[in-house]
């Protein structure tokens, strides 16, 4: 016979109520497997939490936070979710997902799918690779703000809460490489968004894809200056406008 008190906890954590019709068709609108996880996942913590937890989906599905962070981007690439960052009562940033661009996907397709439309679509999305080392698991984008306003000293701004939002939505910037960014700045007293935003884009351009390109960057500048002590320090500009920059020079 089962444990009364499991049974009672089994019992107290409720279901999940996920659509026959989408778990049905979800290939057909170009939803991955490993998709449908994490939206199943995201389904029960919006049910129960104030905000997203991938410490515990990373426990839960055994992947690290990083893919499970770069699932989660691809379902709001897909339009199938929208991620909405607002304060709460303490005024802690959260950030809470809205599932309406999916049932509004649903309800324009009606039902018109294919087998050969399926498959092309989950095909030319791809599947994303669990190929990163735990390690090196993204801060979400939550965790973004929050080291920003920590690092400030205030609350961002709305203006300044948009310019780090289409760095996610827009710029699809690394949010490990926004985190490497903001230190950079903290480092060189130069705290305004601009800098930060300088500092990402020339690691765009410079074609960087982990934070070892950064780290070997910032090791050869410091043996640089070691070995030419007299070099004089170049000026850090804070103000920065990116519009101006020319990058052929970078």
């Amino acid at each position: 016979m089962a444990d009364a008190y499991f049974q009672k906890n089994f019992f107290a954590m409720g279901d999940v109520s996920i659509s026959n019709y989408l778990l049905n068709h979800y290939q057909d609108l170009g939803m991955t497997n490993d998709e449908l996880l994490v939206y199943i996942q995201l389904k029960n913590q919006a049910e129960h939490l104030p905000d997203i937890d991938l410490q515990q989906m990373s426990h839960n599905l055994g992947w690290s936070t990083e893919t499970i962070n770069n699932l989660i981007e691809q379902l709001r690439s897909k339009n199938f979710i929208d991620l909405n960052s607002q304060r709460d009562a303490q005024g802690r940033m959260t950030t809470s997902i809205d599932f309406s661009p999916l049932y509004n996907q649903i309800m324009t397709k009606q039902g018109e799918y294919t087998q050969s439309t399926a498959s092309q679509r989950v095909k030319s999305h791809g599947e994303v690779m669990a190929t990163t080392n735990a390690q090196n698991d993204q801060p979400t984008r939550t965790d973004i703000y929050n080291m920003i306003e920590q690092e400030f000293g205030r609350p961002l701004s709305s203006m300044e809460l948009q310019t780090v939002r289409d760095w996610f939505d827009i710029d699809h910037f690394r949010p490990d490489f926004i985190k490497a960014a903001l230190q950079e700045a903290v480092v060189n007293n130069a705290l305004n968004l601009r800098y930060i935003e300088t500092i990402l884009v020339t690691w765009q351009k410079k074609n960087y894809h982990s934070l070892n390109d950064v780290y070997n960057e910032r090791k050869n500048r410091q043996q640089y200056k070691q070995s030419h002590p007299e070099t004089p320090v170049e000026h850090v500009v804070t103000d920065v406008d990116i519009n101006q920059v020319d990058w052929s020079k970078l």
